[in-house]
């Protein structure tokens, strides 16, 4: 079978000769070396940790996933309230300091360590992750971030560049006809970016003028659903490609090749595995489940069996491309983005998803359930819509959105049984998010009207 570039670049990370084939044999083997030194470099350097880990003991075994089921495990909150205390190095040896606001709640902020061989893990794995996205004579256009020299865009455009595939940054991209027009005039054979901005660009009237060049697309740093990755893939006429990562797991995780099959992980750096959300318990293989993972070289601020509150599934199996990595399938979001109505059901934002950014008017939404004004015990509560729609299309948004919400199961019997009611808006205007802001279904049910519109403003 061929061995992908990515795979190479990892045998060389795990200290095999040159020219070696990756095995999972001495994958395992490496994890499970770098899992007892993080370990121990945690309980040396951290207070935190130190304290943390003072009554856990590691068995004596041959594999990584037995092993690290030994250790407890870490949450946002801990991060939040303990950040600073969780580094292994001084503060005069952090290169970088990504702060994470928490989406749709009054949460402390979570604070992010990075010392430069931390970020220079980050960059190997972008200049060769992102070989399964492009080919060397390609251009890309990094539609992330840029403003600091260590910023994510900065990072995967200086390690594209360095690897000899010309790219350049654009940021903010909210505007799609302006996002066009960068596009072409740089003849962009790919584009990396988050889902709504290249979803709005793929709605738009001018979306030919893009699409002159494009070949690929990596969809990144937020929930892509199905219906979105279709609608891409039809407006731009290319391939759509899926990277999953996130600030806490060093910016780059897991990237997926042509094949679509799952998103190949950075086993050299990190250790995934899935529970139970409700039990923490370790779930079989190929179940679907809480994604956590272990940082195995991080320097500055490892985490150990970090919750990260996504759903998805790990393959083990061999993909069709060559690669024995393991991947990452069946992303479905987050847990915490979803509300409860009693006797009615769960409503999720994967659900607004797949309602709404299947009609090809619609580009982007903002969506809250609060309490009305003057609320009482009996007072149904609403749900907040707001709709970014493509130009052209204002009149018609509502009325579209009205119908695809009320086929949502728990939508359709809530609204009818008089237990909620929707409140629609349209723009054309797109949202300026933070790339860091991600997209959430926020329960504001304590808040009235004036109070939720308030907030937002």
């Amino acid at each position: 079978m061929p061995v992908t570039q990515l795979e190479s670049w990892i045998s060389l990370q795990i200290d095999l000769p040159r020219k070696t084939v990756l095995s999972r044999t001495a994958l395992r083997r490496w994890q499970l070396d770098r899992l007892r030194a993080t370990v121990d470099l945690a309980r040396t350097h951290s207070p935190w940790y130190r304290k943390r880990l003072q009554d856990t003991v590691l068995p004596e075994t041959e594999d990584p996933t037995v092993l690290v089921q030994a250790l407890p495990l870490t949450t946002a909150e801990d991060i939040r309230a303990h950040g600073p205390e969780m580094l292994c190095c001084s503060q005069a040896a952090i290169e970088r300091i990504i702060t994470l606001e928490s989406s749709g709640t009054s949460a402390a902020p979570k604070r992010i360590f990075f010392t430069s061989d931390d970020l220079k893990a980050t960059k190997g794995f972008f200049q060769y992750g992102m070989r399964l996205v492009v080919g060397p004579d390609d251009k890309v256009l990094v539609l992330l971030p840029c403003q600091r020299d260590n910023d994510v865009g900065n990072l995967l455009v200086a390690a594209l560049n360095e690897a000899g595939i010309a790219s350049r940054a654009h940021w903010p991209p909210h505007d799609p006809e302006a996002l066009a027009r960068a596009v072409h005039e740089h003849e962009a054979h790919c584009l990396v970016g988050l889902p709504q901005h290249i979803l709005a660009l793929a709605r738009h009237p001018r979306s030919g003028l893009a699409a002159a060049h494009l070949k690929s697309i990596l969809l990144c740093s937020d929930y892509t659903d199905p219906c979105v990755r279709e609608a891409i893939a039809a407006g731009l006429s290319c391939r759509v490609h899926i990277h999953y990562g996130s600030t806490e797991s060093g910016l780059g995780a897991a990237v997926e090749c042509k094949e679509g099959l799952g998103c190949h992980i950075r086993e050299n750096d990190l250790l995934f595995e899935i529970i139970d959300p409700d039990t923490g318990v370790v779930l079989p293989p190929d179940t679907v489940g809480e994604i956590v993972f272990t940082t195995l070289t991080r320097t500055g601020m490892p985490l150990l069996r970090y919750r990260t509150g996504d759903i998805g599934r790990l393959k083990s199996q061999r993909c069709s491309c060559g690669s024995i990595l393991t991947r990452l399938t069946d992303l479905q979001g987050r847990l915490d983005n979803a509300i409860t109505f009693p006797g009615q059901g769960t409503l999720s934002l994967a659900a607004l998803d797949q309602a709404l950014l299947a009609q090809p008017t619609i580009t982007s939404y903002e969506a809250a359930v609060y309490d009305p004004p003057d609320a009482t015990p009996e007072s149904p509560p609403r749900l907040a819509l707001d709709l970014v729609v493509r130009p052209g299309s204002q009149r018609t948004g509502e009325d579209l959105a009205r119908q695809a919400l009320l086929t949502v199961p728990v939508l359709r019997q809530t609204v009818l049984a008089g237990q909620l009611t929707l409140e629609i808006s349209t723009t054309e205007v797109p949202f300026e998010r933070s790339h860091t802001a991600k997209r959430s279904l926020s329960d504001k049910r304590h808040l009235s009207q004036r109070e939720y519109h308030a907030q937002r403003s």
